[in-house]
């Protein structure tokens, strides 16, 4: 398969842009409003984006009425620190203040709690689960500074990521009615520069747009390792439609496909290196697969209690190695799109890739061959 053909799947699977700009509008909204009119507004609330919209790799749901997910931090900057309030009644504050707007803009849902999060409903065209994480932003940072520099990250750049971490409540913690400075850390923005830090390996490649920091990176034209990062994520998607419980979470394959990337030059070098390298990244004990700006939170923790998570992992990624080589080195046109569609669920066709073949040296006759790609079955540990 070609490289072109490779890139026009990926622009496939890409978001529409109405979902980007809706994203933004929705989230700069909310924002101005809680900095201007809402019932917070004197704590310097900052509203920003963090998670997959953040760092430019969102995907499309599975099901096309299904909602879009946007992450967000609201953070206060001013007049409350964790040794003069709870978490929870922190968390009501931010609480009281999303009811304000829901009311102001007349969204018909009311708002519902997450442990960690508000989520807000929008149901119109294009629908959203906008999860708000109430934070506070944090005092001294030299301890998480100190443990990034040890896990072999620049001093200059802990320095900087360090000082984008900031304290969020999670109503399961043992303090969470009392006031205590012993708060999780939350540090997205600080991930957002390590994964572009990645991003940028390869220094021939050129970032069309980098818009300011705090805003969502819609980016003009995807780099190779955001690329590869939706199609996995799309590729676990297809795997996991009838067991979402089971599928590899997206902040595990979003690092270690951002570890094993080398600067490749093509989409299919990149994805064949990183299908084939991203397990090596993961630790045999301790903390498994580390955040590269919190370097004692483990990504891979629930898998200590729940070891099928990890025989599941192991298996979406053996199923995407064979699923990817078909694909990237099949001679024979038509598998190869007939293993795109089937895989990742979109409906590429002969008449789309005429122009991209015309001048490949690639045999485009439909000849059916059968291909044994059922990937060994994984050893799953006692």
């Amino acid at each position: 398969m070609s490289k072109t053909t490779l890139e026009l799947t990926a622009e496939t699977l890409e978001l529409p842009e109405s979902a980007y700009e809706t994203a933004v509008s929705r989230y700069e909204d909310f924002g101005e409003f809680l900095s201007k009119d809402s019932s917070i507004k004197q704590y310097g609330p900052e509203v920003f984006s963090q998670g997959s919209f953040r760092i430019g790799t969102a995907i499309r749901p599975i099901v096309p009425t299904d909602p879009y997910d946007l992450d967000l931090t609201c953070k206060f900057t001013t007049g409350i620190s964790t040794s003069n309030i709870t978490q929870k009644r922190f968390k009501e504050l931010v609480g009281v203040a999303i009811d304000e707007y829901i009311v102001k803009r007349g969204i018909k849902k009311p708002k519902e709690q997450k442990h960690r999060c508000w989520r807000i409903e929008y149901q119109d065209a294009l629908s959203f689960h906008m999860d708000i994480v109430p934070g506070i932003k944090m005092g001294d940072t030299s301890i998480l500074r100190e443990s990034m520099i040890k896990s072999n990250i620049s001093a200059v750049s802990a320095v900087e990521w360090a000082n984008l971490a900031y304290n969020i409540t999670d109503d399961r913690s043992y303090n969470y009615e009392m006031i205590s400075s012993d708060w999780n850390i939350s540090n997205p923005e600080g991930y957002a520069r390590w994964f572009e830090s990645r991003m940028k390996i390869n220094r021939e490649l050129k970032l069309s747009i980098y818009a300011e920091v705090k805003k969502i990176k819609t980016f003009e034209r995807k780099t190779i390792l955001q690329r590869c990062v939706q199609i996995l994520k799309t590729h676990r998607d297809i795997m996991y439609k009838y067991q979402p419980d089971l599928k590899p979470i997206s902040i595990i394959i979003t690092t270690l496909a951002a570890l094993a990337y080398n600067g490749e030059r093509t989409l299919e070098d990149a994805l064949s290196n990183i299908v084939e390298k991203m397990r090596t990244f993961i630790k045999s004990t301790g903390i498994r697969i580390a955040n590269p700006t919190r370097p004692d939170e483990d990504f891979a923790d629930k898998w200590k209690n729940n070891p099928a998570l990890e025989y599941e992992f192991t298996r979406w990624n053996m199923q995407a190695r064979a699923d990817f080589d078909h694909i990237i080195n099949s001679p024979y046109l038509y598998s190869s799109i007939e293993k795109v569609n089937k895989s990742l669920n979109i409906n590429l066709n002969e008449s789309m890739l005429e122009s991209a073949f015309t001048s490949k040296n690639i045999n485009i006759q439909p000849k059916r061959v059968e291909i044994d790609d059922t990937p060994p079955r994984p050893h799953l540990c006692k």
